[in-house]
């Protein structure tokens, strides 16, 4: 592969990352070409030494994503992180897919046990604002409103402490993830290094 070929894929393998990072990187491996030519090298060789445009180019994308993250927009750069990084192997296609998935299948089954929770308590109230209202729709069981206030603001509250736990297990479990995205990062570019 000469320089133009390896260039070209380079800039492809960049799509998503920011136009003065993508410069800045092109730029970069645009100067290996030129001081290796310098030292008498083909641009074949120099190509290989660089490793796979592709590889690069996606692991780029995938650390822009994962800096962007912990700037701002954490879980969708994230996520498009993890996505981005499941197409650089093989083994994060069989073991890491299932895995994230159920991990995140539970995240989102807390989430909405969460809410229900919530949403029960201030459903009591509700119920007991409207029952004079709607005799025939909402009936109270014989419990009396007292108890009944007391059990709502209960719920609401274990609702709303659930709330707060998974807004930390949310930002635990993306950090975790950002984490893991890193290092598979690092272990895919040191067998680059070596092939």
């Amino acid at each position: 592969m000469n320089k133009e070929q390896f260039l070209s894929q380079l800039k492809r393998s960049l799509s998503g990352v920011p136009e003065t990072e993508k410069k800045d990187i092109l730029y970069d491996y645009e100067e290996h070409f030129r001081s290796g030519m310098e030292n008498d090298q083909k641009e074949e060789e120099i190509a290989r030494s660089l490793g796979k445009p592709r590889v690069l180019g996606k692991s780029y994308r995938i650390e822009s994503l994962l800096d962007e993250s912990r700037g701002g927009r954490r879980t969708a750069n994230v996520l498009r992180a993890v996505f981005a990084s499941l197409s650089l192997g093989f083994f994060n296609v069989i073991i890491t897919v299932p895995v994230f998935a159920g991990l995140l299948a539970g995240l989102i089954s807390l989430w909405a046990g969460a809410v229900s929770l919530a949403m029960t308590g201030v459903a009591v109230i509700l119920a007991i604002i409207l029952q004079p209202l709607l005799p025939a729709f909402i009936t109270l069981g014989g419990l009396s409103i007292p108890f009944l206030i007391f059990v709502s603001i209960g719920i609401s509250a274990l609702g709303l402490l659930s709330l707060i736990g998974m807004w930390k297990l949310s930002q635990w479990f993306f950090k975790i993830t950002a984490k893991y995205v890193q290092f598979n990062l690092r272990i895919i570019k040191k067998q680059e290094a070596k092939a």
